[in-house]
């Protein structure tokens, strides 16, 4: 039997497979997201002051904020899940798998903010014409769009984590067998207990 000093790697699939797999699968994951999103997020109570006009009633400013938050939380759960469960697609790992995880959590974020927004509308129906001094609610949404990187770099922090603590150059694990090793095993020497003379 001859033994190869190379240990033989997965086959690896194709570029458009790779990112259509990865991108696919956190883009319908980062959707259930926003779904949760959609039905955890606080509405905000307006008062009407004019045609179109509200203010806020007295803490219910803070609730912009809250579902801001609320989104940056399950965008950061989503940003370290994700790129965990993609590391053990061992064949993978590098640079391509990389590119994959990082444009998936970009499109991600935005399947989270459109469904999460769609679901905080059916949850709160915009008011067709409210009378002036009557309260309204209004339905939570993400305004700004700084937090749709939030999920991208957590994920792109994690994969170079989890890059940098793999021992291996290929980034791959594979633990020869210890048959195929070629090691040679000496007997430990003989304690100094042996050698005495009672």
């Amino acid at each position: 039997m001859v033994m190869s000093d190379v240990l033989e790697t997965p086959p690896r699939s194709s570029t458009v497979r790779v990112l259509s797999v990865v991108v696919g699968i956190s883009v319908a994951v980062s959707a259930l997201g926003g779904v949760l999103w959609g039905f955890l997020a606080p509405a905000q109570q307006l008062l009407v002051v004019a045609q179109d006009r509200g203010a806020a009633l007295t803490g219910e400013s803070l609730h912009s904020f809250d579902g801001l938050a609320l989104f940056a939380f399950v965008s950061l759960a989503l940003g370290l899940v994700l790129p965990i469960g993609w590391w053990l697609w061992r064949s993978e790992r590098g640079p391509r798998l990389f590119g994959a995880v990082f444009v998936g959590a970009l499109a991600g974020s935005v399947a989270a903010v459109l469904v999460g927004n769609g679901i905080a509308a059916l949850r709160f129906p915009k008011a067709g014409d409210p009378a002036v001094g009557s309260i309204v609610t209004v339905a939570p949404s993400i305004d700004t769009p700084l937090v749709l990187i939030v999920q991208a770099l957590t994920a792109s922090l994690v994969i170079l984590l989890l890059a940098a603590m793999n021992p291996n150059d290929n980034l791959q694990h594979t633990d020869p067998d210890p048959d195929d090793l070629d090691v040679e095993f000496f007997p430990p020497p003989p304690s100094f207990d042996s050698n005495r003379a009672d």
